[in-house]
């Protein structure tokens, strides 16, 4: 029953992306079980990886395996409330005059970043986090 629930999944999986490039049974199977819901799948193919696009939670994610199923690096798309407590206690502390209005997650080469979009009436600000919630300003641009 195990095999069969499996394989229905690999086929639903499948059929969201059937024009696209097609991962190996390794992805795939990798992808199958990290990802419970993924809806929108798009998966892409490089040289020596695969790229998958989807959404899963309201959280829009880009995922690169290499041939061999192995995890190389992934960007996440969310709102404030996804953040780690920590961050967002550092963030309001620091700069109480803006807010959220999105944030990046990158992790890559098992470094995990966060890219905050912050915007005031009259600016947008783009502050770095690391995973020990360092901050620096890595874009401040004016509002017309």
């Amino acid at each position: 029953m195990k095999k069969l629930i499996s394989i229905a999944v690999c086929l639903f999986v499948l059929a969201g992306f059937a024009s696209a490039n097609i991962p190996n049974e390794k992805v795939l199977k990798v992808f199958t079980e990290s990802f419970a819901a993924p809806s929108e799948v798009k998966w892409f193919e490089g040289t020596d990886y695969f790229e998958v696009r989807f959404v899963e939670s309201n959280i829009r994610s880009v995922v690169t395996y290499d041939k061999e199923g192995n995890f190389l690096r992934s960007l996440r798309y969310y709102d404030e409330s996804k953040l780690p407590f920590y961050v967002t206690c550092k963030l309001k502390k620091k700069f109480s005059d803006k807010k959220v209005y999105g944030v990046t997650e990158k992790v890559n080469d098992g470094v995990l970043t966060y890219y905050v979009k912050m915007e005031s009436d009259t600016q947008w600000l783009t502050v770095k986090v690391d995973a020990y919630g360092s901050m620096e300003v890595v874009e401040k641009y004016r509002k017309a």
